[in-house]
């Protein structure tokens, strides 16, 4: 996990056992709340890599465009 731009973002790898071993790339994206609590604000889904440390980065890579792109659909009332 990292922070990027005031959002906390993690990419992670899950694995795929469908024909062989691979693994989705997949973000997340948080953001701080009160009393120190983290909201999750998007999820999103990536491709399909052989490497669970390509998926990862592309997860981040995914999260880090979501948020530069705008913040599309970013729910504006404070939690």
């Amino acid at each position: 996990m990292e922070r990027y731009k005031g959002f906390l973002i993690s990419g992670s790898a899950v694995p795929t056992f469908a024909a062989r071993f691979d693994w989705y790339s997949q973000g997340t994206i948080l953001r701080p709340a009160r009393l120190g609590a983290v909201v999750e604000i998007k999820r999103i889904k990536g491709g399909i890599f052989n490497s669970k440390e390509a998926a990862e980065e592309h997860g981040l890579q995914l999260c880090k465009d979501w948020i530069d792109s705008g913040l599309d659909a970013l729910p504006t009332k404070a939690l």
